[in-house]
């Protein structure tokens, strides 16, 4: 059995209007958050490629992977940090949450290119406690949705409900993600399947459309705005046919904030930099049915300014493998 920690923290890019909150008064106040969490896995939102240099300045004992949105790996990212003494790489690659993921590409009216990043982790010669099987492995996934179009984020739900398996099935994927060929024994419906945990901002809260998607609950419209704005009814898991596809319900995740033992901190993500803005909870960890949440926070660090470090909390989850 293994235990890892995840912290998820969209960063906010390097704006130069941000005024007093730019990233140079930032980027130390994010940087003390990871390390004085220390969590096994770091995912970040937004962060751009001086940013990247920055954190990784800053985040000396993490391995921090992943690319830029646009085709010359310029842009946001959706980067991982790897702690190095704890877990080791397999695996990773980048893909596009657009109708042709393997290659830089925006789709369904989103307002810009929006990616996943994934890795596959296994753990180094011991975690928590008794040494963990040197074959057991995790995939992390980290992900942005679009922020304007309701149809990108639905539709960045289904894929990702498609690939994650994919990818949790594959003990040979391609380094960007490609699909994978289960003909060499590898299967996406078997027990060759590792656990899977899905972080990131999703633009939207516990029962809207995507969310309900990812965690295979009925969405209430197939065209709509994303529903559920401001609660999360549970209407049963489900096999239902919506918008010309199924949502299979042997894909989906769970919300840890929803599923952990324990739960701390503020139930919303947003901040404008000085105070929290109520009920906006739209970062997120999900993870698969075999792995188990014992404690979900949302992190209201302040930094030694007095204020937030970015315009979103960090999520953190303890899990157990």
């Amino acid at each position: 059995m293994s235990r890892i920690r995840v912290l998820s923290y969209n960063v906010r890019y390097d704006n130069r209007h941000d005024g007093h909150d730019a990233w140079h008064a930032r980027r130390d106040g994010v940087a003390s958050v990871v390390r004085f969490h220390r969590p096994d896995v770091v995912a970040f939102q937004e962060p751009l490629p001086g940013q990247r240099a920055d954190l990784r300045e800053r985040l000396p004992e993490y391995d921090l992977l992943g690319r830029g949105r646009k085709r010359d790996d310029d842009g946001e990212g959706c980067p991982i940090g790897v702690r190095t003494d704890r877990w080791r790489v397999v695996e990773n690659g980048t893909f596009w949450l657009s109708e042709t993921p393997t290659e830089p590409s925006t789709d369904w009216d989103a307002a810009h290119p929006r990616i996943a990043t994934w890795v596959r982790i296994r753990p180094r010669e011991r975690v928590d406690g008794p040494t963990a099987p040197a074959d057991s492995s995790l995939l992390v996934v980290n992900t942005h949705f679009d922020h304007v179009s309701a149809r990108a984020r639905r539709e960045s739900a289904r894929l990702l409900r498609e690939r994650i398996p994919e990818l949790a099935a594959a003990s040979g994927a391609g380094r960007s993600g490609d699909p994978v060929d289960d003909s060499a024994g590898d299967s996406i419906d078997g027990a060759e399947r590792v656990p899977r945990v899905l972080v990131g901002d999703f633009n939207c809260t516990p029962g809207s459309d995507p969310h309900r998607i990812l965690t295979g609950k009925r969405p209430e419209a197939a065209d709509g705005p994303d529903g559920g704005a401001n609660g999360d009814p549970d209407d049963g898991e489900i096999g239902a046919t919506v918008g010309g596809s199924t949502v299979d319900t042997e894909n989906a995740l769970r919300d840890a904030a929803a599923t952990a033992d324990v739960r701390h901190g503020p139930r919303t993500s947003l901040t404008d930099f000085s105070r929290l803005i109520d009920g906006r909870r739209i970062d997120h960890v999900l993870v698969s049915p075999d792995v188990d949440a014992e404690a979900f926070a949302t992190l209201a660090d302040r930094d030694d300014r007095g204020r937030y470090p970015s315009d979103h909390l960090p999520v953190f989850a303890r899990l157990r493998l």
